[in-house]
């Protein structure tokens, strides 16, 4: 393994805390009206959107790059073989954080502007957050060049 880094982003662990918040809005609301249910629901699915993107892996080993989410998924790998040029890049603030489309590919992102981008062979665009864009870009660049 030539790279690995794994970023952590505190405001999805606040959007957990958030979602536990939820929880115990329902605890206290539940009134047998339903409103209570919403907010179970809708605290779970905070404090698991919150814990899982809370942590992004980065990982460039001889064959690939991987990037995970939480403990593993979801989870993007792209073989070297696959990659044409890699560049640093400063992410617009539209482009946010989590995992969503950009012009001409997608987006794993959960903190921060910076990021590297991968321009597949099939012209498609492959962009990873980071926190230490020279560090990834330098170890693409050896196993990209070797």
């Amino acid at each position: 393994m030539l790279y690995r880094r794994t970023q952590t982003a505190p405001a999805m662990y606040a959007i957990a805390v958030v979602g536990a918040l939820c929880v115990v809005m329902w605890a206290i609301a539940d009134d047998g009206a339903g409103l209570g249910v919403w907010f179970a629901v809708l605290g779970l699915l905070l404090i698991a959107v919150g814990l899982v993107a809370a942590r992004l892996t980065v990982v460039v080993d001889d064959t690939s790059v991987t990037s995970a989410y939480g403990w593993g998924w979801p989870r993007r790998r792209i073989d070297l073989h696959e990659i044409d040029e890699v560049a640093a890049v400063r992410n617009s603030w539209w482009h946010g954080w989590g995992i969503h489309k950009v012009s001409g590919g997608w987006i794993f992102n959960n903190a921060g502007r910076d990021a590297v981008e991968l321009r597949l062979r099939s012209g498609k665009v492959f962009r990873v957050g980071t926190d230490q864009p020279a560090e990834l870009l330098a170890a693409l660049d050896r196993v990209h060049t070797a």
